[in-house]
């Protein structure tokens, strides 16, 4: 264990993901750290530097502070000024946009509802952040916060949302998950398609050189092309959450890893969506979330980092799921870990926020 940040909150419930990069030799650690509603709730967010100290903090309203408090959030260029910018949604039905450095209010936005899933940026035609709200609207603003359009999808919204080229359309579309369908909205705020299937979660990833969405929620993990056309559907996975397609094994074929049951991470193939390896960890846990991968030892290839609900991280072989190493803070763990190179090193660092509101950072050696 790297650090651990000055963060905690008298509850195990926090859930949203910490959002890392490093822009100019600089990195950004976004922490969106939430407490349980009453007396002295206190919800923020937060701003780490690399060594874990908080950089700067933004205390929403003590009324509206929840445990969905502040939402998925994003480090990107909002306000097109070429500077990072910390973008996040509140349980004040509101849209924040920061200085990434300062933590100074660019714009806010008010919403229909809380925002649970996160916020993406548009750069073509013009620059747009686009936010869905938990109760299916989709707001798009101008680099100014000017409200452009809105788009209700009438269906609760907790997938991220992803920045999707459609083969044919001039520039890049939005890609919104809900509770039953998948949603892909052109930028003039308009549907490009829409199909039926479970989108607790969604990711997108890359197949022949085309983006690919694959969806998941119940029991059901379902992929699609870009245009909408379903690839295949894999049914009977207990819970199957996800965050990323990608070629972890170096095989030319990206894979889905799947976190299951509480116990079992998976590797689905994307193009066939078959198993190409599954792991069941040493846990009794509840809930797995979704593994991610990333180079975390610094050699060229990915591994799979896997948090389980009672507090253990583990790193895994991408190339056939055998548990390298593990880590074990007894506090609970709701969200998938975040892996970004923080130092500058070649190594990917492991960043896990855990339940008590505090960021832990890992790095892993051979």
């Amino acid at each position: 264990m790297d650090w651990t940040s000055d963060t905690p909150r008298p509850n195990q419930l926090n859930h949203h993901p910490i959002v890392a990069d490093r822009i100019d030799g600089e990195s950004y650690i976004l922490a969106p750290v939430s407490a349980v509603a009453g007396e002295n709730a206190r919800c923020k967010v937060t701003m780490l530097d690399s060594n874990g100290t908080t950089r700067w903090q933004y205390e929403i309203n003590e009324s509206a502070c929840a445990v969905h408090g502040i939402g998925d959030s994003l480090i990107a260029d909002a306000t097109g000024d070429h500077r990072p910018n910390a973008v996040a949604p509140t349980t004040e039905k509101r849209l924040y946009v920061f200085d990434a450095e300062n933590g100074s209010v660019e714009w806010t936005q008010n919403l229909t509802s809380f925002g649970y899933a996160g916020p993406v940026v548009l750069t073509a035609p013009r620059r747009l952040v686009v936010q869905p709200a938990f109760d299916g609207v989709v707001f798009a603003d101008s680099a100014d916060g000017t409200l452009q359009w809105k788009y209700d999808l009438n269906d609760t919204v907790y997938a991220e949302t992803h920045v999707v080229h459609v083969p044919g359309s001039p520039n890049p579309d939005v890609a919104v998950g809900s509770t039953a369908k998948v949603s892909v909205l052109r930028p003039n705020g308009t549907l490009e398609w829409q199909r039926s299937a479970l989108a607790t979660w969604l990711a997108k990833g890359r197949l022949d050189q085309r983006d690919i969405l694959v969806a998941s929620g119940g029991k059901e993990v379902t992929a699609f092309t870009a245009n909408g056309t379903k690839l295949w559907q894999r049914t009977g996975i207990d819970r199957p959450a996800i965050d990323q397609v990608t070629d972890g094994d170096g095989d030319g074929t990206p894979e889905v890893y799947v976190g299951s049951g509480g116990d079992t991470v998976a590797a689905l193939n994307a193009r066939t969506g078959k198993t190409e390896w599954k792991t069941t960890l040493s846990t009794d846990a509840k809930l797995l979330p979704a593994p991610v991968t990333g180079d975390v030892n610094g050699d060229g290839d990915s591994e799979v980092v896997a948090v389980t609900n009672h507090g253990t991280v583990q790193v895994l072989d991408a190339s056939s799921g055998e548990v390298l190493a593990s880590h074990e803070r007894k506090v609970k763990v709701w969200v998938h870990p975040t892996v970004c190179d923080i130092d500058g090193d070649g190594a990917d660092e492991i960043l896990v926020m855990y339940g008590d509101g505090r960021v832990v950072e890992l790095s892993y050696h051979d």
